[in-house]
């Protein structure tokens, strides 16, 4: 049985919750038009392999490590796309591993087989990325596919912030895959009440959760129309 400290604890969380979700809403209202601007802008073309390596790139470099680091870090991969070093990657807190995850995707159209298939679900697309990608686990994987597919896909990447949001986690913890989907179904409420895909609403409620507008505007000469 429930100690009574318990039972006058968990009510008071429930409500801090519906709080939040509530919070989130409102911020997905007010700023949607905004973050739908951003998908647009870092929608790639995804005819240029290169655009599709960047994404993926992006994916596998953003793994525990600050977005800053991470985005000077693509600056300096993408300009020796296949040639990855181990040593300047170093600089932005890359494990030696990642310029070998990086090497390892494939160069020219080859690469295009990792975009996902009109047969896939969105769920079997991540899996596929997450199997066939050394780099990338489930969340990193989600995170590739929305990144591809900014303004379709039907997933979201549950890293640390979105954790703390719906699992009240202080820290980053490895979900089993149906944990996963468990979280990812509520992040889809949101989507649905605000009329966007669950990429966009994660993204949005990423923002609301650190308090900073991040427009992933990091991949110039690859978005969509240049």
């Amino acid at each position: 049985m429930a100690r009574p400290s318990q039972l006058g604890f968990e009510p008071i969380l429930e409500f801090s919750f519906r709080q939040r979700q509530a919070a989130i809403l409102r911020y997905c209202r007010a700023n949607g038009d905004k973050y739908r601007g951003f998908a647009e802008f870092i929608t790639p073309d995804r005819t240029r392999w290169e655009s599709v390596w960047d994404r993926l790139a992006f994916a596998i470099l953003s793994a525990n490590v600050p977005f800053a680091d991470a985005v000077a870090a693509l600056g300096l991969s993408s300009k020796h796309r296949g040639d990855a070093d181990p040593r300047l990657l170093r600089k932005y807190r890359m494990v030696p591993a990642k310029a070998e995850y990086l090497n390892r995707l494939p160069l020219g159209r080859g690469i295009f087989a990792l975009l996902r298939q009109d047969s896939e679900s969105w769920d079997g697309y991540r899996v596929r990325l997450r199997d066939t990608v050394p780099g990338l686990g489930l969340t990193k994987a989600s995170f590739a596919a929305c990144l591809l597919y900014p303004l379709e896909a039907d997933l979201a990447c549950v890293d640390t912030h979105m954790q703390k949001v719906y699992l009240r986690r202080t820290s980053f913890g490895r979900l089993s895959h149906t944990e996963y989907l468990a979280v990812e179904s509520k992040i889809r409420k949101i989507a649905d009440a605000v009329g966007c895909n669950t990429f966009l609403a994660q993204w949005q409620i990423w923002d609301h959760a650190r308090g900073v507008q991040e427009s992933h505007a990091i991949f110039p000469g690859a978005h969509k129309g240049d």
